[in-house]
């Protein structure tokens, strides 16, 4: 007895100093049918003398050699030098569910030290229920709910939903499992789903898989959903391809559930199916039963006359949750062509116009560009760049008046005479009011009688430098100041301009 205690407490030391297990087992657990296998592998890090697998309530020694190959329970591993001690169980019964457990000798001592991992015997669960309300058929908005129930089952069934053959991921509520650990358990799941037209008439299925089944076990139900009449195409319908003196058949698709009734209304007449006009010449026919909660609404007229096709049939759909109402007109023009089967590019709808990908590449891309070149424009014209560089130029020129003699003024006799300037193409007030803003400067530096006059001082400087010309002598220049600009337009550049002036010596009766 006293020497148990130091190999356990050598056994202890050895694994706390390492920070780890020597002792592993795999695979810690495992789900079997019954007569199935299973291979268990017991391996620790010293070579070992004994391997001890204890399945159930029955321990088997096991060895390398000496096996009898009708054992149910039989060594697998590298070898005891190896420190491995597995078992193959051939054919697992189902007294056998539960734990297995390998038995090994310590390094030193005689205690064994074990690990177990757990083994369940899979059992088939019992038969599957869906719990769902009593009532056979429900509205459209409605909350459903149910219920799917799978019990005793080892391990626990898997529970998937189906509406039809799609399955369902929304509303779908977490499984509660009840029962003990390793033994037989029930599992059961809820499902909520808002009701819409679409799920009439189809099958909810509570599907169950198991281990021990070859087959998922299922339970279905039914649903019914009732919906006030729904139509399949917006706005007016247009019957097209009728012909006058024929007979015409006004077909109006719909869904409902339940069977909807019709009212047509033609003119002042009110036919409620199935009934005739009072001609008997127009009959509203009883609404077919496409299936699948659609309907073939039909007007029939025995023979179409001109003013059949300029009226409007108005029909008016009812069940006993809600109506609809249609406006038909009816055409002796054939169908447009049929629209294009949609293929794998893309095709868009506008305003009955389809547009392929190529189509509206293009068009993105030219609508780019026209923006492109527009921001251009406004941009060269806020920044007088481009094109627009040389008219800035020329407005330059014609305010500054210095590449052109046009703004010189020709004075005789002391009087003032009209310019020929730049300025004469532009007619009104304002170039008006500078001309005589010109003349008024010009009559003020005038020389009087017979003094030789000049106009300022550095031109009297420049003149007595250089000798004036015979053709020259008599010419003053002036600079002179424009009035002011009005306030709202863009100031011209600073500039400056020059009239040339003329005067000539007069006999003395004509200057008085």
């Amino acid at each position: 007895m006293m020497a148990v205690f130091p190999a356990l407490f050598g056994l202890l030391l050895a694994t706390l100093v390492k920070g780890e297990p020597s002792f592993t087992i795999t695979p810690p657990e495992a789900v079997r049918r019954v007569g199935g296998e299973l291979f268990v592998e017991c391996k620790v890090a010293y070579q070992i003398n004994s391997c001890r697998i204890k399945v159930g309530d029955q321990s088997y020694i096991l060895s390398p050699s000496g096996q009898n190959s009708e054992d149910d329970v039989i060594y697998h591993g590298g070898g005891l030098q190896a420190g491995e001690c597995g078992a193959h169980i051939r054919r697992i019964r189902e007294e056998w569910n539960g734990n297995i457990t390998c038995s090994l000798p310590p390094r030193t001592g005689n205690v064994e030290i074990s690990h177990s991992m757990t083994l369940i015997v899979a059992r088939p669960p019992s038969v599957i229920h869906l719990v769902s309300p009593q009532q056979p058929a429900f509205n459209e908005g409605e909350k459903f709910t149910a219920q799917c129930v799978v019990p005793d089952g080892r391990p626990p069934a898997k529970i998937t939903w189906f509406l039809d053959e799609n399955p369902l991921f929304e509303g779908i509520h977490q499984p509660i499992i009840t029962g003990e650990p390793n033994d037989l358990q029930t599992i059961s799941q809820n499902i909520s789903r808002i009701l819409v037209a679409d799920d009439d008439a189809k099958t909810l299925t509570c599907r169950a898989e198991h281990e021990a089944l070859d087959l998922p076990r299922e339970a279905k139900r039914q649903i019914l959903v009732h919906y006030p009449p729904q139509r399949l195409e917006q706005g007016t319908i247009t019957i097209f391809g009728l012909k006058l003196g024929a007979e015409g058949r006004l077909n109006v698709t719909i869904r409902a559930n339940p069977a909807p009734k019709a009212e047509w209304t033609v003119g002042d007449q009110r036919l409620v199916a199935p009934q005739s006009n009072d001609h008997a010449n127009i009959a509203a026919l009883e609404p077919l039963r496409l299936g699948n909660g659609y309907y073939n609404i039909t007007l029939l007229l025995y023979r179409i006359e001109k003013e059949d096709v300029e009226r409007k049939y108005y029909l008016r759909v009812s069940n006993d949750l809600g109506s609809e109402e249609f406006t038909v007109l009816i055409s002796t023009m054939d169908e447009p062509a049929a629209r294009k089967a949609k293929s794998s590019f893309l095709i868009i709808d506008v305003y009955g116009v389809e547009l392929e990908t190529g189509a509206i590449v293009g068009i993105v891309i030219a609508v780019l560009v026209l923006l492109i070149a527009v921001s251009l424009v406004v941009f060269a014209k806020a920044t007088d760049r481009w094109c627009f560089a040389d008219s800035r130029a020329r407005d330059h020129t014609k305010s500054s008046g210095e590449s052109t003699p046009a703004g010189d003024v020709l004075l005789e006799a002391g009087l003032p005479v009209p310019s020929r300037t730049d300025t004469e193409s532009a007619v009104g007030g304002r170039e008006r009011s500078r001309l005589a803003g010109l003349s008024a400067r010009v009559r003020a530096a005038l020389p009087r009688a017979k003094d030789k006059v000049q106009a300022t001082e550095s031109h009297a400087t420049e003149t007595e430098e250089k000798p004036l010309s015979e053709d020259k002598k008599g010419v003053v220049y002036a600079e002179l100041a424009l009035g002011d600009q009005p306030s709202t337009e863009k100031p011209p550049p600073p500039s400056a301009e020059y009239a040339e002036i003329v005067y000539t010596d007069q006999p003395k009766e004509t200057k008085e």
